[in-house]
């Protein structure tokens, strides 16, 4: 059996009557990558602050390796393995990127140390390496200040690392990034999970796939699901969440328009404002005012960023009746995209993921012909 490096326990952590987190319960293995995601208000930060004993909780407990934290101090639970890196970087900016490291390396050095004693052999190796893992070796004698902002982050989890935690919280580490940067710290993420325990807080979703073995997903202080990224996007609690209490859009509907959008784009070959005409047609199905509707455009051109497979989806249907919608919807979006009036209603990636749909529909024949039929008709008009 694999070891539990963390394991929570009806935990609950209340402010004057408000429980941030709310009879939590939480447990990962030794050498896993969790992400943990979930809406603005969802406990993600205190539950960090839970771990490493920036907070109390009123009733339950944390185990880290086996030892309940409960009534250690900060100090004592990062010297036991738990490191912390925060949404902003904290690096010291007066110093160089090896100086930065080389302070971390040792716990006990101070800064003056840092600057006038040359380090012993064995600390030189171990930051050679950590600025090679962190990819900063070229810009280890530049000060910390010269750094771009995701140069920082990546200098701070080298810093984290030089510490040599058993398990690493790493809380919105692509935070205002660029594409490049979020990818390095994505890179970095990866590669460290190899040697390390690691949890992640983040709010950007493609990131969030990038790095994603098992998700967990909070809301209002407690787990509300787990599984992979496919899983818990497509479950229709968080949609549910993500989208708001929007009674007249159901999970089983956002279902449907996530299938539609993904045929639409089953050929990875629509210019942006026949993207727009699709996803506006498909969030005028169920929304009922414009900002509704914005809404859901937002929430489908995300979900298409993610490469979203029709697999995932369909067999959440349980409904006849929405699986007919389903097909009518995709079968439209599909063949409204054409671009001359010469082209074959359907190309020939397009066609082979459609009959891909009509297989996990599994409709009887004279059902998808009577509403191809319709929409062909409706589209002539």
């Amino acid at each position: 059996m694999t070891e539990k490096i963390l394991e929570i326990e009806d935990l609950t952590v209340a402010f004057d009557g408000f429980k941030a987190i709310n009879q939590l319960n939480f447990s990962m293995d030794a050498g896993e990558l969790r992400t943990i995601i979930g809406p603005n208000g969802a406990g993600k930060t205190t539950f960090l602050d839970a771990i490493t004993g920036k907070v109390q909780p009123t009733k339950g407990q944390v185990r880290f390796k086996g030892r309940n934290l409960r009534r250690l101090s900060e100090h004592k639970i990062s010297r036991l393995g738990i490191g912390r890196k925060f949404q902003t970087p904290r690096v010291y900016l007066n110093l160089t990127v090896r100086e930065n490291l080389d302070l971390a390396c040792n716990r006990n050095k101070n800064v003056l140390a840092t600057l006038f004693q040359k380090p012993p052999a064995r600390d030189r190796g171990h930051v050679g390496g950590l600025l090679e893992t962190i990819g900063l070796t070229a810009k280890a004698n530049l000060k910390a200040d010269l750094l771009s902002h995701g140069e920082k982050q990546r200098l701070e989890i080298g810093m984290l690392v030089a510490q040599s935690p058993d398990l690493l919280l790493v809380d919105e580490p692509v935070a205002g990034l660029t594409d490049e940067e979020t990818e390095n710290v994505g890179a970095l993420l990866i590669a460290l999970a190899e040697s390390h325990s690691i949890i992640v807080i983040e709010h950007d979703m493609e990131f969030v796939r990038q790095i994603a073995r098992k998700v967990t997903v909070l809301h209002q202080g407690s787990v509300l699901c787990e599984g992979t990224m496919d899983e818990v996007q497509n479950d229709p609690r968080v949609i549910e969440v993500y989208l708001g209490e929007v009674p007249t859009i159901t999970p089983q509907q956002m279902i449907i328009l996530r299938i539609a959008a993904t045929m639409a784009w089953s050929d990875g070959n629509l210019a942006p404002e026949e993207a727009e005409v699709i996803l506006s047609r498909l969030s005028r199905q169920f929304a009922t005012d414009s900002q509704q509707q914005e809404q859901l455009k937002e929430e489908l051109q995300n979900h298409l960023t993610q490469n979203a497979k029709i697999e995932s989806l369909v067999p959440q249907l349980e409904e006849v009746e929405d699986r007919q919608l389903a097909l009518r919807l995709s079968y439209e979006a599909i063949a409204s995209s054409r671009r001359t009036p010469n082209e074959p209603a359907i190309n020939e990636e397009e066609a082979t993921a459609y009959q891909r749909l009509l297989e996990l529909l599994d409709l009887p024949p004279e059902v998808v012909q009577q509403i191809e039929a319709e929409v062909a008709a409706e589209l002539r008009r």
